[in-house]
């Protein structure tokens, strides 16, 4: 097998492994919870049925609760030590089989499955973290290269001040702040609001525009936390590379500058600044739900805001810890593949070992 192959192939396993690893651990962590609402649910369910029930059966009240409370405990698997509960938990989250959520539905209340739940806000964070992200890296990748050309100049001086001080400042307390004073004092966006509508109730072109309104202000701070980290980054490993040998004797042989630039600097960077692009990309999820708990940005962010603390709805809870896990791992796998191929040696690496 070549050593693409091989290194492609120990990827996939290491990436499968660590999911499958880190939902085992969730699982067990809420493990507790699931039983006590599962109880909970059970003994309400009974409690209910007792109600409708006109009569009392033959065999007893007594008798009756036991028997119900023993085949709702099956349909339920709580008659099962506990890690089997684990495993069959793990199970159906990695198949992607969340289950009902206890209270909450989706924006248009015409659902209840964890899984629409969370595929009614999911395409709202990607397009939230994707767009700032490809805005904040392809605009640090632009001011990083120019101020790694023009190293000791002022662009460079004030990038490497606005990056340390951007990148120190908390995404929730930048967030507060824009609202305060673009919101609040200026105007000029509109108030968060927890009460989002939906295409049902607005159309599709009014909830549209609504949206992306909703989404200047938030895509603006994001932006700014971490485009100054992305441009330093990008100066950085390019002011190393141009160090070298044969980047000084292009240079010394008379070759244009922008060639130097972008046909040999460029490629020899490309690995570390796609791989570094694509960990900022990770980063700015976190940053991207945590914002929308400050700009009320119907989300993933919010939604696990409200399940946890309204809520505590643990199969939503659940899911949406899967859901921001995978995204995570696979990020990692697909920069780690990226670089890989981008770089030779990494696969050479891995044929000595014999992988």
């Amino acid at each position: 097998m070549p050593a693409s192959w091989k290194y492609f192939a120990l990827r996939t396993v290491n990436m499968v492994v660590v999911l499958v690893i880190v939902i085992f651990i969730l699982s067990a962590a809420y493990s507790g919870a699931t039983e006590a609402e599962l109880e909970g649910v059970v003994s309400e369910s009974i409690r209910m049925q007792r109600q409708q029930m006109e009569e009392e059966p033959e065999i007893g009240w007594d008798e009756w609760e036991r028997r119900r409370r023993q085949e709702l405990e099956e349909q339920f698997n709580l008659h099962v030590p506990i890690h089997q509960r684990v495993f069959y938990q793990a199970f159906d989250v990695l198949t992607l089989d969340f289950g009902e959520a206890n209270t909450m539905t989706t924006d248009a209340g015409d659902s209840s499955q964890v899984f629409d739940i969370i595929m009614d806000r999911l395409p709202n964070t990607i397009m939230l973290f994707t767009t700032a992200a490809v805005i904040y890296t392809a605009l640090g990748i632009a001011v990083g290269l120019k101020a790694a050309q023009n190293a000791g100049s002022v662009l460079d001086k004030f990038l490497s001040l606005f990056s340390i001080s951007a990148s120190s400042m908390p995404m929730w307390w930048v967030g507060m702040l824009a609202v305060m004073v673009f919101v609040h004092q200026l105007g000029l966006f509109p108030a968060p609001d927890a009460h989002f509508g939906t295409v049902e109730r607005m159309g599709r072109w009014n909830y549209t525009v609504e949206l992306l309104q909703r989404m200047i202000l938030p895509l603006i701070v994001i932006v700014f936390v971490f485009f100054g980290t992305r441009a330093w980054t990008t100066r950085n490993i390019v002011t190393g590379v141009l160090q070298d040998d044969y980047i000084m004797a292009a240079r010394a042989k008379g070759v244009p500058e922008r060639k130097v630039i972008y046909g040999h600097t460029l490629k020899t960077a490309a690995p570390p600044v796609i791989t570094s692009a694509i960990m900022a990309l990770l980063l700015s999820l976190g940053g991207a739900m945590i914002s929308e708990i400050i700009f009320r940005w119907p989300g993933m962010g919010l939604l696990l805001r409200v399940a946890i603390l309204d809520h505590y709805d643990v199969p939503v809870i659940l899911g949406i810890s899967f859901i921001t896990t995978f995204l995570y791992v696979f990020g990692y796998y697909l920069a780690d593949l990226i670089y890989g191929f981008l770089d030779p040696r990494v696969e050479v690496g891995a044929e000595s070992r014999g992988v």
